[in-house]
């Protein structure tokens, strides 16, 4: 009883979910609320996760903390704050917290490194810009002004309960206006923000404070561990100088991390040599720690390469810079690689990603060359910095780099002289923005390898720039007509990017870049086609010209690029001529060709899908291509290297048998498909999206899978009755009836007439039909549920009375089955329907075997609803090994769904009926169900000695909740 107390507490402590209601929200009108919905569920189900790092260690006091507060149920909008030092890992509980709350939201926004935006000139209007974008969904809004991004924000936050977290608040101002905009967010919307300064909270009430902690010594010595070792605890002989390196790094996780990795692999006297050298640095000084990591790398490449990402090339495209830095000798692959193990680079998305701390550090190195004088320095990324530079024409021949964006000042608005990089020799890299250059360039560097200049002015590049040795170009959002007057060879040029040039109405003669790897011409809406000399181009291996919609057509000759491997023609309406033999292309590997429509084009012969060297293809959009059942012939078929596919919004009635036979695809979408009816997947699918397909019945697959392999998300899909091994709805008067007797239930003939409410967690559907039996394969074993209206357990039942919990001895030596009976009342004042999935997976049964110390969480595919003060009751069928349940096993059940201010949820009655083998048990109860956890299942967790196994429809939810039970 003491335990089953500190249940009902822990589940009282997780808050209300915040929702929509009809009459609130759209006056009433069904057809209006039910878009609303829809908006709301595909926002979800299109959003990113945030990347966060791996090791976990020492954060369950703060998530918990924040999830409570986040589950608090109140309807004021509330502010939490974050703080603590730098690399405590603030950011990281700010993203965990956000990945694992954010669907409970109608919107949502995280913004990060708030105080590097600040210190730009335009950057609260960049912040602005951001919020807008997210909570719209990616709708890239215009703002004119501060006041005009205030007024537009005003508007947006005020009609949804949004999550907004703000990463990195560093000044009173900020914080102002944080508090300022609380007032105008929809009630019970929530606000988190991080911050290294806690003195900016003191003005501030009501604000929820938590201050991160560093670790204690046993997580310190695990998150350590696990970066230095590769396990949870250091092997005995390196515990003693383990011991000395946590007491050097006093709990900062950054710390931890970045020194663990250094000295990954390194034998015992590299660990005492480092030691010593930490014992002469001073623990607060995060730059000094840090520094050790640079200074173990092994040579002077890979410290220099380390200084030339932190400078410049943070956030972009590993390929990019691989390309561009292997020209200027950085061996760029091993020493990406040699980073990645010293924690000092990640690779998230394709694109290298430094945390600010470290690569903060590795500006200061740059910044020690010359304190006092910028045009000494190697590299110059602060625009005051390089501004100071230029304007002076202060250049030196040490200046390797050099980054002046002008939107981050409105001071400085005069045209720069191209004399102030007349001795700047060495330079390599020149990334500006917004700047306009005046003069000639017979004394421009000769040696540039990579030129950024977004939002050129000019119409083309000025005669006499030195092109010769560039190896990247990239002039997005500029004025350019044309690349260049006249031909140029351009014989090192590998990277084209000419993105959001709406005025390029020609392009290149690509006889003159023989070696372009990369042409990318997205939304170059004035462009109507493309240099039948791209054939000469033969090294491009990437051709991105998504939403150029004037072009006419793709180049008769592109199947002669042998090693195209990427290929986008999405948004480009007016594509009417199509190669029809890309087979040739036996190198293309992605094809993306959203919004084409393959079946009625307008100019010239259709569109065809069978000239698409379909035998290499790993990635494959079709998204709103007009697609239907006879636009794939039978004779055409893709083979297994197919890795992603989606076909979205296309009225298809089956999944073309040409994809049936992918073994490797691992992640299928099939979003609005509005004519699918039944699903046959590919054997190794992992993951599905079929979001709102309102025919869909039937999601089938041959081959075995487990809650592990396999992620389907059919949201809305209202006739699904049948998925995968997931579950199976069948009217009870097509069940068996000897099965149906044995499961407990009475007066079968009266239960067929009788209706019920049921909600499916898997399509978040409500549907009133005849009574069903759900059947489920536990991912291992199979169970029985079925749910119908009635006020009492079955005379058959051995029942408690006005409990959630009943306990049992098992007596027999062949318990042969076990079913189990609830009685309860469970209702809601929510129309909203992500509030109801939220609340609905929480609904679960629990079967404790204290004896064997284990415990099954069993979350059915299904629930019924009661109407009114009715009550519904839950049957559920399983068959037990000995293994699950022997002679002698003390067992409890117990129901459990999470208190909720909106919500009925009562249990009146529960109850068990135990079969014995020696009382005889039907085959079909036999044929119908396998152990619920079979022989050699391994538990999903243990806590301590307590194996736990999570079966059904659990979700992360009910895992999360019986872990806190637990401990």
């Amino acid at each position: 009883m003491d335990k089953l107390k500190l249940w009902r507490a822990a589940l009282a402590q997780v808050g209300n979910l915040g929702g929509m209601t009809l009459q609130n929200e759209t006056n009433g009108y069904e057809s209006k609320f039910i878009q609303k919905i829809v908006n709301v569920v595909n926002d979800k189900v299109n959003h990113d996760i945030l990347s966060i790092t791996h090791h976990l260690v020492g954060i369950n006091a703060s998530t918990q903390a924040i999830n409570l507060w986040i589950r608090n149920g109140s309807t004021d909008v509330e502010v939490f704050a974050l703080y603590g030092i730098g690399g405590v890992g603030k950011t990281t509980i700010a993203k965990y917290v956000y990945n694992t709350n954010f669907q409970l939201f109608e919107g949502h926004s995280f913004i990060e490194s708030i105080r590097e935006y600040s210190e730009r000139s335009d950057g609260i209007v960049c912040l602005q810009r951001q919020l807008l974008s997210d909570i719209s969904k990616g709708k890239a809004p215009t703002i004119n002004s501060l006041n005009d991004g205030i007024r537009k924000i005003k508007a947006a936050v005020c009609s949804r309960k949004l999550l907004v977290v703000l990463d990195d608040v560093d000044q009173a101002e900020q914080l102002d206006a944080i508090f300022g905009m609380r007032e105008w967010f929809y009630p019970g919307s929530k606000i988190i923000l991080t911050t290294r300064n806690v003195a900016l909270l003191e003005a501030h009430e009501p604000c929820t404070r938590h201050d991160v902690q560093t670790l204690n010594l046993m997580d310190s010595l695990e998150l350590f561990s696990w970066h230095a070792f590769g396990d949870s605890l250091p092997p005995e002989h390196y515990k003693e100088h383990s011991k000395r390196i946590l007491e050097q790094c006093q709990g900062l996780p950054l710390a931890l991390k970045v020194i663990g990795a250094s000295l990954h692999g390194k034998k015992v006297d590299v660990w005492k040599s480092a030691i010593e050298k930490l014992e002469v640095i001073p623990h607060s000084n995060v730059q000094k720690i840090l520094r050790i990591s640079y200074d173990s790398l092994q040579d002077d490449h890979d410290r220099d390469l380390f200084l030339e990402i932190a400078c410049f090339y943070n956030g972009e495209a590993k390929s990019w810079v691989v390309g561009v830095l292997d020209e200027c000798n950085y061996y760029t692959i091993i020493g990406i690689e040699n980073l990645i193990d010293r924690c000092l680079l990640k690779i998230e998305n394709e694109k290298l990603r430094m945390h600010h701390s470290i690569q903060s550090m590795g500006r200061e190195i740059i910044c020690q060359q010359s304190r006092r004088e910028p045009g000494k320095r190697s590299r110059l990324w602060y625009y005051k910095d390089s501004l100071e530079v230029l304007a002076n024409e202060m250049g030196s021949g040490a200046i390797e780099g050099l980054s002046l964006d002008l939107n981050m000042t409105s001071t400085y608005q005069n045209e720069l002289n191209t004399t102030a990089f007349s001795m700047m020799h060495n330079l390599r890299l020149l990334k500006l923005n917004n700047v306009r250059l005046g003069g000639g360039y017979k004394q421009f560097p000769k040696k540039l390898k990579w030129l950024s200049w977004k939002n050129f002015s000019s119409r083309c590049l000025p005669d006499g720039f030195p092109l010769s040795s560039l190896v990247a170009i990239e002039m997005q959002s500029s004025k350019l007509e044309k690349l260049v007057h006249r031909d140029m060879l351009l014989r090192s040029l590998k990277f084209l990017n000419l993105s959001h040039c709406h005025d390029l109405v020609e392009t290149p003669n690509f006889a003159t870049l023989c070696v372009l790897e990369q042409l990318i011409l997205e939304d170059c809406v004035s462009l109507v086609e493309i240099d039948e000399s791209i054939r000469m181009a033969e090294g491009l291996v990437l051709l991105d010209l998504k939403d150029c919609k004037l072009l006419k057509g793709l180049p008769k000759n592109i199947c002669m690029l042998k090693y195209l491997e990427t290929l986008i023609i999405s948004g480009c309406s007016n594509l009417g001529m199509h190669p029809v033999d890309k087979r040739k292309m036996e190198s293309l590997k992605v094809f993306i060709a959203n919004g084409i429509d393959f079946g009625n084009s307008r100019i010239g012969p259709p569109l065809s899908l069978t000239s698409l060297p379909c035998n290499y293809i790993t990635r494959l959009s079709l998204v709103n291509c007009n697609l239907h059942d006879n636009a794939f012939p039978t004779d055409f078929c893709f083979t297994s290297s197919m890795e992603f596919l989606s076909l979205s919004r296309n009225p298809i009635r089956f999944l073309p048998d040409c994809f049936k036979g992918l073994k490797r695809l691992g992640l299928l979408q099939l979003i609005k498909c509005n004519r699918l009816q039944v699903l046959d997947l590919p054997c190794k699918i992992e993951t599905l999206s079929a979001f709102d397909c309102p025919l869909l019945e039937k999601i089938i697959s041959n081959e075995p899978s487990s809650h592990f392999e396999k992620y389907y998300s059919p949201f809305l899909c209202k006739k699904l009755t049948e998925m995968d091994t997931k579950f199976k709805i069948v009217p009870i008067g097509k069940i068996d009836k000897n099965f149906i007797s044995k499961c407990g239930i009475d007066d079968v003939e009266a239960k067929k007439i009788m209706q019920i409410k049921l909600f499916n967690n898997f399509t978040g559907i409500i549907t009133k039909c005849p009574i069903q039996g759900i059947f489920q394969d536990l991912f291992n074993g199979k169970a029985f549920s079925i749910f119908y209206p009635g006020n009492n357990v079955p005379d058959v039942f051995t029942s408690q009375r006005n409990s959630s919990a009943v306990s049992f001895t098992v007596s027999h030596s062949k318990l042969r089955y076990l079913n189990t009976c609830i009685v309860y009342n469970f209702n809601t004042k929510h129309h909203n329907l992500l509030r109801n999935l939220a609340i609905m997976q929480r609904f679960f049964l629990i079967l404790n075997n204290r004896t064997k110390d284990k415990i099954i969480i069993y979350g059915p595919a299904c629930h019924g609803i009661s109407e009114g003060v009715e009550y519904t009751t839950w049957l559920s069928h399983w068959k037990l090994g000995s293994h699950e349940a022997g002679p002698g096993d003390e067992i409890s059940i117990s129901v459990y769904n999470r208190d909720d201010a909106d919500t009925i949820f009562e249990v009146k009655e529960i109850g068990f009926n135990l079969g014995y083998e020696e009382a005889g048990v039907d085959s079909a109860c036999d044929d119908t169900c396998q152990f619920v956890i079979s022989v050699k299942q391994q538990p999903s967790e243990y806590h301590g000695t307590t194996q736990l196994y999570f079966l059904g429809d659990h979700g992360v939810h009910a895992d999360s909740l019986m872990k806190k039970i637990l401990l």
